[in-house]
C-alpha cells in the first residue's frame, strides 16, 4: 500500500533559471535549508522529474541526500519523448535518474503521457521490468487524462503490478480533474492523487494581486489564474485561516486539498517556505469551510472561462 503522506515537496524550481530565476533570491545553499527543514519537519516525500532543468533537480536532490544520509521518499518521472522508442531507452533514462539521486532504487517512478512511438502498452513492460528488477517500488503517471489512466491502469494490472498514484495539476484555481473524468477514476481504482502546484504558482499565497507584480516566462505560465475575483478567494482564506490558530491563505489552500485526500507537493526554495507549508498540516479545514472554498473557486472558475 502506497504510504500515507499529507504533504510533501515539489521541486520544479530548483535549479530553474528560466522560469523560477534560480540563482537571483535563492540558491543551493537556500534549497539544501529548504531540504534539512523537510526532514526536520519529518517531511520525507520529495516530487522531482529528469525534465527539471535538465536533470539538476535530480542531482542537487541526489547531492543533498547523500550530504544527510536521510531516509526520503522520492519521486520522480520518465518523459517518453519522441526520440525514445525502445526497451533499453527506458531503463537508460532510469538509470541516469537513479544516478544523479544516488540511491538504489526509486521509491515512486511516473511515466509521462506518451509523445512518440513508446506508447501505453510497451511503457506497461518497462514498468514491469523494472518493478520485477527492483529499480523501482512504486508505479505512477503524471497529467494522464482518464482514458489514458484507465488503459494503463489495465496493462499494468496484466503483469501484477498496481498504479499507486497520479500526479497531476490541482488547486482551488485548476480544478479540471473533478470534471474531466480523472478524479472520478481515481477513486474507481483507488489510486493516489498528488497536487502539482498546489499553490498555482504563488498566485493563492496572495503575494500578487495582479500579473502587473510578475515578469517574464513566469507571467505567461500564470496568466491563467488571475482574475478580478482572486482577491475576494483570498481573503475569504485568510478569514477561514484566522478560525485556525491565524493560518494564511496558503496554509487554507493545502489544507482544502488535504481534505480532498489529495497529496499536495508545494514548490520550497528556502527553509522559512518549508515550515510555512508544513503548518498546513495537523489541523482541518470544518465541512462548511471547505463548501465555501468550494463555492467561491467554483464561481471564479465559471466567470473565467466566460
Amino acid at each position: 500500500m502506497f504510504p500515507d503522506f499529507k504533504i510533501g515537496v515539489g521541486t520544479w524550481a530548483w535549479g530553474d533559471h528560466l522560469v523560477w530565476n534560480y540563482g537571483s533570491d535563492y540558491d543551493e545553499t537556500s534549497l539544501f535549508d529548504a531540504f534539512s527543514q523537510s526532514m526536520r519537519d519529518g517531511v520525507l516525500f520529495f516530487s522531482t522529474s529528469e525534465t527539471f532543468s535538465d536533470g539538476r533537480a535530480e542531482q542537487m536532490l541526489g547531492n543533498f541526500i547523500g550530504k544527510s544520509a536521510a531516509q526520503t521518499f522520492i519521486s520522480t518521472k520518465f518523459a517518453p519523448f519522441f526520440w525514445r522508442i525502445r526497451r533499453k531507452d527506458f531503463i537508460k533514462a532510469l538509470k541516469d535518474s537513479l544516478a544523479r539521486l544516488h540511491v538504489p532504487a526509486i521509491d515512486l517512478y511516473q511515466v509521462l503521457p506518451p509523445a512518440g512511438l513508446m506508447q501505453l502498452p510497451l511503457l506497461a513492460e518497462c514498468m514491469s521490468d523494472a518493478f520485477e528488477s527492483g529499480l523501482i517500488r512504486y508505479a505512477g503517471v503524471s497529467n494522464f487524462s482518464a482514458v489514458q489512466l484507465e488503459k494503463f491502469y489495465g496493462y499494468l494490472n496484466r503483469f501484477g503490478i498496481p498504479l499507486s498514484c497520479l500526479e497531476t495539476e490541482y488547486n482551488l484555481l485548476q480544478r479540471d480533474i473533478e470534471t474531466n473524468g480523472v478524479l472520478e477514476m481515481c477513486n474507481q481504482l483507488s489510486i493516489r492523487v498528488i497536487a502539482q502546484s498546489p499553490l498555482a504558482m504563488g498566485a493563492l499565497t496572495g503575494k500578487y494581486v495582479s500579473q502587473k507584480d510578475l515578469t517574464g516566462i513566469r507571467r505567461k505560465f500564470m496568466d491563467k489564474y488571475f482574475s478580478q475575483n482572486l482577491q475576494a478567494l483570498i481573503r475569504l482564506m485568510n478569514h477561514i485561516g484566522s478560525e485556525h490558530a491565524g493560518m494564511n491563505s496558503a496554509q487554507v489552500s493545502l489544507n482544502w486539498l488535504i481534505q480532498k485526500h489529495v497529496i499536495p507537493i508545494p514548490g520550497a526554495k528556502n527553509a522559512d517556505q518549508v515550515m510555512q507549508n508544513n503548518q498546513a498540516v495537523g489541523w482541518s479545514l470544518t465541512e462548511d469551510q471547505v463548501t465555501q472554498l468550494d463555492d467561491l473557486s467554483a464561481v471564479i472558475l465559471k466567470l473565467r472561462s466566460g
